[in-house]
């Protein structure tokens, strides 16, 4: 995989992630109604948990893990994207937390959050490390820069009226699309370099 790969696979994960409805999403479109720019201080709180946890998982990679642990990792991620994915299909409610303290909250406490980093996002660490600075520094920009602008396009266009019925079925056709492919994707490629 060379860098644009990498770059362009952190890009689609990431939006299957974001686009997901679920308690940030929709915490991101109530607050919105009474600040514009909520989304900011929600992704904000988010990336307070997650960027440490991106950079512990990029130098976990830099261990030798070997081959076969590496496709594991690779295939679990995969099985946990397909499950991701028909996730989608189930309603989650919003929780009563607020800005930044909501993007940390729902992030931390979020089994899904978790589960993610400890089998996509560690593979997608493993593979920053072929790229070294510049992979972790790609997956870094690339996956927050996702979290940033989707959680503030819905805060924004949520204070300006926008209705997300039918948005919110289109956001999950995409989420369940991408996270179906790159969940096929990452058992074929564990397995691959098994066999």
């Amino acid at each position: 995989m060379d860098l644009f790969s990498f770059i362009a696979t952190v890009i689609f994960i990431s939006l299957s992630g974001v686009l997901m409805p679920g308690p940030i999403f929709a915490t991101a479109i109530l607050e919105g109604k009474s600040n514009k720019h909520a989304g900011i201080f929600i992704a904000g709180g988010h990336a307070i948990v997650e960027i440490p946890l991106i950079i512990i998982l990029f130098l976990i990679g830099k261990i030798e893990l070997g081959n076969n642990l590496k496709s594991l990792i690779g295939i679990s991620g995969g099985f946990f994207l397909i499950y991701f994915a028909l996730s989608v299909l189930k309603e989650k409610e919003a929780k009563p937390v607020r800005g930044m303290f909501a993007g940390i909250v729902l992030s931390s406490l979020n089994p899904y959050f978790i589960m993610w980093w400890i089998t996509v996002g560690f593979t997608l660490a493993i593979k920053a490390n072929s790229f070294g600075i510049v992979g972790i520094a790609s997956l870094l920009f690339f996956h927050e820069s996702c979290d940033f602008l989707w959680y503030e396009f819905l805060s924004f266009a949520s204070n300006h009226g926008m209705k997300f019925k039918k948005a919110e079925k289109i956001a999950k056709i995409t989420s369940f699309s991408i996270l179906m492919f790159f969940g096929f994707y990452f058992v074929y490629d564990g397995i691959k370099v098994i066999m």
